[in-house]
């Protein structure tokens, strides 16, 4: 899916300033290797979405806004798209927080994006296959502004 925004914020200018989670973690169960822990009302969410042209609406229900910590060589995100209420879209701005040697890459809609510790980029979720590549020599771990945008809003950006 084409966009009128940069896809990829580099070196996001709140990047320190986003604590991610230590304790807390779930396992994940989509795949080994990951676990995720929830945050209630994040510090430079709303500077996040302003990034690309949005506002969120609704905070994303079900994962809400999280650290993401793959932790095992070889975990990766598989291949998915997320569900979203009906004239909404689920949307995710994710931040790079620790980048393995090798790997963690995300994917969206087929295209491996260039991603770099402090970096910010976003995921129409409910619109876009997204993944990423596996992991090697290191962990990964992102934190992950989730919200729901009315689809008009989401509209005004894409191409």
């Amino acid at each position: 899916m084409k966009i009128k925004v940069p896809r990829v914020i580099k070196n996001w200018r709140y990047a320190e300033f986003v604590i991610p989670a230590i304790e807390g973690f779930v396992i994940n169960n989509a795949g080994s290797g990951r676990k995720f822990a929830i945050c209630s009302n994040p510090l430079y969410r709303e500077e996040a979405f302003k990034e690309f042209n949005l506002l969120p609406d609704l905070e994303e229900p079900i994962f809400k806004n999280f650290t993401g910590n793959h932790y095992l060589e070889g975990a990766y995100v598989h291949e998915h798209s997320d569900s979203a209420p009906d004239g909404y879209v689920h949307v995710r701005c994710n931040l790079m927080i620790k980048k393995p040697k090798c790997g963690g890459a995300p994917i969206i809609d087929g295209q491996e994006l260039v991603v770099d510790e402090g970096d910010l980029w976003l995921c129409l979720a409910s619109l876009e296959k997204h993944s990423s590549t596996p992991i090697n020599g290191g962990e990964r771990v992102t934190f992950s502004f989730g919200a729901l945008i009315n689809k008009q809003s989401v509209e005004k950006i894409l191409a």
